[in-house]
């Protein structure tokens, strides 16, 4: 399905009804709405008309909400009825909302999760989907329709194979991507010179594929201010768990171990593409964590990019090692104001909140506040986890510096970020772990994999920083 932003109409009509309140020339309609009442557990109602005009018949599907507030709250579920009333009547819509008198935020948010809800990955399908809404808005369309994209094309790397995506290739699709801006310059790091400069994180993990391990950087320089707002993430394209190898329903979803980086890469182009005012600077590393007879394993000591040692206790905690690496290198090479990085860190996550809320580990109390009530308010919601650094005592080696991961089965989540805390320095430092509300299989609004959750309020957070 389609969202295409056009005044011009289709014979169904969706209609947002406000307290009663929408002026219809089908006096049929009309008199429905007048006369509709909610019954007193009802937070919202969706019903579906059939009129006839012009011996045509119309399908009218009518969205009653008590008021905006009501709207906000209930407004994932509503979009997920529309969509089954949709789907039902197999055919396209037109809706606006130039009449209502809701905030422009308001009208971003029901659109964006509409267009999420309306996502389908038909890449390698015969017979693609031709259903489409035609919206009418008063919002800025240019810059929606770009968000809207850029999350399309997130959850398009996302459900991508990996025979089909991998270090190589998906190094050709950034280059293809940003070709023809002049404003942002990509260095390409590959595995003889991660070697040299001691990245042992990512020349271990990667250096055995048959595609070598990289670190690319997009750096886009808009004024002369010599800092930069630093976007990291995390890009596995299969991960098999190395050594440590992952079981039965655990590795056939491993082609989307790369989530982390499709959300920060598309929210860079949506940036890029609409004039953010800020430099900026996206790390990504890429690798495979595949098992060979070279390949790392347990037990094993490496030697960071920052000198510390570390001894692999679990391959299949690979991201980790890279990730460091990459934080280390962005802090020494440039001058950095923020720093987020992006990863499906750890199944320990969504113990702790569930399979809908990131986790958000921090250092700054103030940039944790305002990234906490930007994403509730746009539905992406985030909470955090107490930083325990007693817990650091989990990460012991008995021959190196620390450990990658710890022996004890508990606060994976926390001991996870204190092993990434001794390569950064930066007080603006921000951690995302994202691994389930980035899956989503059971979530009723992106019941696919690969949702794009985080795009939407990392543009914002980016915006207010």
């Amino acid at each position: 399905m389609k969202i295409n932003f056009t005044n011009k109409t289709n014979k169904n009509t969706i209609y947002l009804i406000i307290n009663g309140k929408h002026k219809i020339k089908n006096k049929e309609l009309q008199t429905y709405i007048n006369h509709y009442k909610f019954e007193k557990w009802e937070e919202f109602k969706i019903d579906k008309i059939n009129t006839i005009e012009n011996n045509k018949k119309h399908t009218n599907i009518l969205i009653f909400i008590k008021n905006e507030k009501k709207l906000l709250e209930n407004i994932e579920d509503i979009v997920v009825k529309l969509w089954n009333e949709i789907i039902a009547t197999n055919d396209k819509f037109n809706m606006s909302f130039k009449l209502l008198k809701l905030k422009i935020q308001t009208q971003e948010i029901f659109i964006e999760l509409l267009a999420q809800k309306l996502y389908k990955f038909t890449d390698f399908k015969k017979n693609k989907s031709k259903y489409s809404i035609n919206i009418d808005s008063n919002i800025d369309e240019e810059k929606i329709k770009n968000k809207i994209e850029s999350i399309y094309f997130a959850r398009n790397l996302m459900n991508m194979p990996a025979n089909i995506l991998n270090p190589e290739t998906y190094e050709g699709k950034i280059k293809e991507t940003f070709k023809n801006n002049k404003n942002v310059k990509i260095k390409v790091i590959k595995w003889k010179e991660l070697e040299k400069i001691w990245a042992g994180g990512i020349y271990a993990v990667g250096k055995w594929s048959s595609y070598e391990p990289r670190m690319i950087i997009l750096e886009y320089k808009i004024n002369k201010e010599n800092k930069f707002n630093a976007l990291i993430w995390k890009w596995v394209t299969f991960d098999s768990g190395g050594y440590n190898i992952k079981p039965t329903w655990y590795m056939e979803d491993m082609h989307l171990d790369m989530w982390g980086s499709a959300v920060v890469l598309w929210t860079f182009k949506h940036l890029v593409e609409t004039w953010y005012h800020k430099n900026l600077i996206c790390a990504v590393w890429i690798v495979e964590n595949l098992v060979s007879e070279k390949a790392y394993s347990p037990t094993d000591i490496i030697k960071m990019y920052n000198w510390k040692t570390v001894q692999i206790f679990n391959t299949d905690a690979e991201w980790r090692l890279v990730l460091a690496d990459v934080l280390s290198y962005i802090e020494d090479k440039y001058k950095i104001n923020n720093i987020f990085d992006f990863a499906t860190l750890t199944g320990a996550a969504v113990v702790a909140l569930g399979e809908d809320i990131s986790v958000i580990e921090w250092r700054d109390e103030k940039l944790l506040n305002n990234i906490k009530k930007i994403s509730w308010e746009l539905k992406e919601p985030t909470w955090e986890l107490p930083l325990f650094k007693k817990y650091k005592n989990k990460l012991k080696a008995n021959f190196a510096d620390i450990s990658n991961c710890s022996k004890s089965r508990w606060a994976g989540t926390i001991t996870a970020w204190l092993f990434l805390s001794e390569f950064i320095k930066n007080k603006n430092w921000v951690h995302f772990d994202i691994a389930w509300p980035e899956i989503s299989e059971n979530h009723p609004l992106y019941w696919t994999w690969g949702s794009g959750v985080i795009i939407r309020t990392l543009i914002e957070i980016l915006k207010s920083v």
